[in-house]
């Protein structure tokens, strides 16, 4: 897994560098969230908010509800 090329992000997703965000984006594309933030306590956490200086923060469960995205590890062990 890696991430897509600055171009490529911002055509697939409408958002510039940095201020990638899943919600909203110019095209569905599957999202992906590591099963260690479905773990967090408090069920809480920043994503990226569609521009460089914004971020917004969101219930994991909530997000899990709205976006339904793959629960997966991400982490090499």
């Amino acid at each position: 897994m890696r991430l897509a090329p600055e171009e490529m992000s911002q055509k697939l997703t409408g958002y510039e560098h940095n201020g990638v965000t899943c919600i909203g984006m110019k095209t569905d594309i599957p999202v992906i969230l590591d099963e260690a933030i479905v773990k967090l306590d408090p069920d809480f956490f920043w994503l990226g908010g569609g521009e460089v200086d914004l971020k917004l923060g969101i219930r994991t469960s909530e997000f899990i509800d709205y976006v339904k995205p793959f629960i997966v590890s991400c982490g090499g062990t």
